[in-house]
């Protein structure tokens, strides 16, 4: 039987009621794009660059012959491993279209590759969540430092997962994030599509500190 994976016992932990006393983070670098046909949008692609701590951890687990990339195989291995309890969270993403917020049903699409080298990497391993950067990590929150980057040079994991809209629309706004801040989820500021914009929700959030919350991205597309 396939080991389950870092990422997949993460999620697990999120459902078990001792997850709010612990935080081994994991910071993702968030892409997102989205497709248009006959002048409204159809569909929204969502794409996650981890840390190079977290994905050297779910690399070689993923990477069972050890040769640097992903096989067809070994992304349906990592699906069927991370789907079904990404779904269970809605993939920690509200779309909306004009109405109420909604959480994707399923993925269209699901992917799966290494970036080598990195294409993300943190400036710092700043576990202190919050917008307001500079504080300092009490110390009832410090956890043992990830282990470095191998060797070699830092890699990424990316995952990319698409859903499609219930229906076509010309306006669209996606938020990703995870309430409880076990992931912190942070839209590259220089990749949102044109016709689009990046701001901050007013209420969602995450808040790993308390009193020091991390409001989620909110990307926004409009068609004329």
């Amino acid at each position: 039987m396939r080991r389950l994976s870092a990422l997949l016992a993460a999620i697990v932990a999120w459902l078990l009621p001792a997850a709010a006393s612990a935080h081994p983070h994991l910071w993702v670098q968030q892409h997102v794009r989205v497709t248009a046909k006959d002048g409204k949008y159809t569909h929204v692609e969502i794409e996650w660059r981890f840390d190079p701590f977290s994905s050297e951890v779910e690399i070689p687990l993923i990477d069972e012959d050890k040769d640097g990339k992903f096989s067809a195989r070994e992304v349906k291995l990592l699906s069927d491993d991370v789907l079904s309890e990404l779904k269970k969270q809605g993939y920690l993403s509200w779309v909306n279209t004009g109405g109420k917020d909604f959480r994707p049903s399923k993925t269209d699409q699901f992917s799966a590759r290494v970036d080598d080298p990195a294409t993300f990497v943190l400036p710092d391993w700043d576990r202190s969540a919050g917008d307001n950067s500079g504080m300092a990590m009490p110390l009832n929150k410090q956890v043992n430092p990830p282990e470095p980057p191998r060797k070699q040079g830092a890699r990424n994991l990316v995952y990319i997962m698409r859903f499609a809209l219930p229906s076509p629309s010309k306006t669209v706004s996606i938020a990703t994030f995870d309430p409880e801040d076990f992931v912190r989820i942070e839209v590259d500021k220089a990749t949102v599509p044109a016709g689009c914009t990046l701001t901050k929700h007013p209420t969602y959030k995450s808040e790993f500190i308390r009193g020091y919350p991390v409001f989620a991205d909110v990307v926004t597309c409009q068609l004329p």
